[in-house]
């Protein structure tokens, strides 16, 4: 029996799979341009109104629209090919940032327009979370989940720092199209850096459906 350790996957191994790379890239993208697009938002919302309020409920399009999204959207990521899912939705958010650059929006609308990119995150981040399974696999799929986790967490909190500064040097509006470029980007990476592959042979139910079994099965209903 040998006595050598058995060779243990490296963050190296991880980042010498091209569509790992391509993905990763386009993470990074998705997660800066969606901080960026809250702190733009809010700061307009402010300079527009002067209230606290309308812009707490603007930045608040990070949270409440994308577990509204998870509950809906997110079984698409099994029902359909999942790098087509992610650029579909990729291209839809692009198209929803490029609409809030029209002249003399309403700030409704715009909010509005906010949560919906919000909620179309989740299927993407449910589609990219699946088809990581197919591109790694073993000590070196549990770190490239580890990578992806790790981030997401800092792109939440350096996405924000760098939207407002951002926003103070070009201005909200020009954030808001740079938001909108990062998406189509994040769309192009995925479509050529990335294998096309089937649906999923067994569709995992969606967490609304998940839910509600899980609902139906408590003591006493």
């Amino acid at each position: 029996m040998s006595s050598s350790p058995a060779q243990r996957a490296t963050f190296r191994d991880v980042f010498a799979v091209r569509e790992f790379r391509a993905l990763w890239f386009s993470q990074i993208l998705s997660a800066g341009g969606d901080r960026l697009a809250l702190v733009a938002l809010a700061l307009l919302v402010y300079d527009r109104t002067r209230s606290p309020l309308l812009a707490a409920i603007a930045y608040a399009a990070g949270t409440l629209p994308y577990l509204m999204g998870a509950l809906f959207l997110s079984g698409m990521a099994d029902r359909f090919p999942r790098r087509e899912v992610m650029v579909a939705f990729d291209l839809v958010q692009a198209a929803l940032v490029t609409a809030m650059l029209a002249p003399r929006m309403p700030l409704n609308a715009l909010i509005a327009l906010l949560y919906a990119v919000t909620a179309f995150q989740p299927p993407f981040d449910a589609a990219r979370s699946a088809i990581l399974r197919d591109m790694v696999e073993g000590e070196r799929y549990a770190l490239a989940a580890a990578i992806t986790q790790s981030t997401f967490r800092v792109m939440v909190v350096a996405g924000a720092a760098v939207g407002g500064l951002t926003v103070a040097l070009l201005g909200a509006r020009p954030a808001l199209g740079f938001d909108a470029a990062t998406f189509v980007i994040s769309a192009l990476l995925i479509k050529f850096g990335v294998l096309a592959r089937p649906a999923a042979a067994t569709p995992v139910p969606s967490a609304l459906r998940q839910l509600s079994g899980g609902i139906r099965a408590l003591p006493g209903r």
